[in-house]
């Protein structure tokens, strides 16, 4: 009993890796996933030349296989798997194959004749060319950098310094109710007798020429972040300014806070960890 090779029979060299399937005429008009095609061999599809009416010459006739089929449809359409074209084949979409072999193969002018009129009827769109691949950007020709590469320009200040910011912005703005002995809200009109003062000031007025740039919340965390941190701790009765009070002025010792007394640890205990000069020179 001599062996039939059905239609699908025939798809089996093309596809290797596909087992054999039920007759797909009674599948719906749907693309059937499918292993990852396999690099395509040289084959005639190289070999093939370009029909040309005008020369009124026959072009010689190849067979192709599904395989080759679709690498065609590729080059000149959006990518087409074998799947997708065996089920155009199927369901008349798409010529008939010479022969249902174990190897299918197709005439390359009907082929050609298809993937005309499948162009002119819309059902094929041109491949869209491919991005081309970003390289390192030219330099302008007149030699300057572009300005993705020109350092922004540093913001300018507001204020010249420290004492200008507490003067004109702290001062007038911050107002509390100050308590007749200092002793729970004081202040020192020489704040800047004062080391901790002059340092929490001057991180004050630093923070403030940075945060302002920031027009939606900076001026929110400047205050919450920094001012309503600084200055309780400045204005306690506590503070850096004990002592001190607005008709009196600044207290000088022995009345002013004195420094903590300080006894010098030995030398070995805390060695100077910086590079000597020596090091740095080499």
């Amino acid at each position: 009993m001599s062996e039939n090779h059905g239609p699908m029979d025939a798809w089996s060299d093309t596809l290797p890796t596909e087992t054999t399937e039920p007759a797909m005429k009674d599948q719906p008009e749907t693309e059937i996933p499918s292993p990852p095609e396999k690099d395509l061999p040289d084959t005639a599809l190289e070999q093939a030349p370009a029909r040309s009416e005008e020369d009124g010459e026959e072009v010689e006739d190849f067979q192709l296989t599904a395989g080759e089929v679709v690498a065609l449809v590729g080059d000149r359409a959006e990518k087409m798997t074998v799947s997708t074209f065996r089920t155009l084949v199927t369901h008349g979409d798409a010529p008939k194959p010479l022969n249902w072999g174990r190897t299918p193969l197709w005439s390359f002018r009907a082929i050609e004749d298809w993937i005309s009129e499948m162009f002119a009827s819309g059902v094929l769109t041109a491949a869209s060319p491919e991005p081309e691949a970003a390289g390192p950007q030219a330099a302008p020709a007149t030699g300057d950098a572009s300005p993705q590469d020109e350092p922004e320009p540093e913001a300018e200040l507001v204020f010249g310094s420290t004492a200008q910011w507490v003067e004109e912005y702290l001062v007038p703005m911050y107002r509390r109710e100050i308590s007749a002995n200092g002793s729970t809200t004081t202040w020192c009109p020489e704040w800047w007798r004062h080391a901790e003062a002059i340092i929490r000031f001057e991180a004050l007025w630093r923070a403030w020429e940075h945060l302002r740039l920031d027009g939606k919340t900076g001026m929110s965390v400047f205050m919450k972040d920094h001012m309503d941190h600084h200055l309780p701790i400045l204005l306690d009765g506590k503070g850096p300014f004990d002592g001190c009070s607005v008709d009196r002025g600044h207290a000088t010792a022995p009345d002013g806070i004195k420094a903590f007394r300080l006894l010098s640890p030995p030398p070995e205990l805390f060695p100077d960890v910086r590079p000597s000069v020596n090091d740095t020179e080499e």
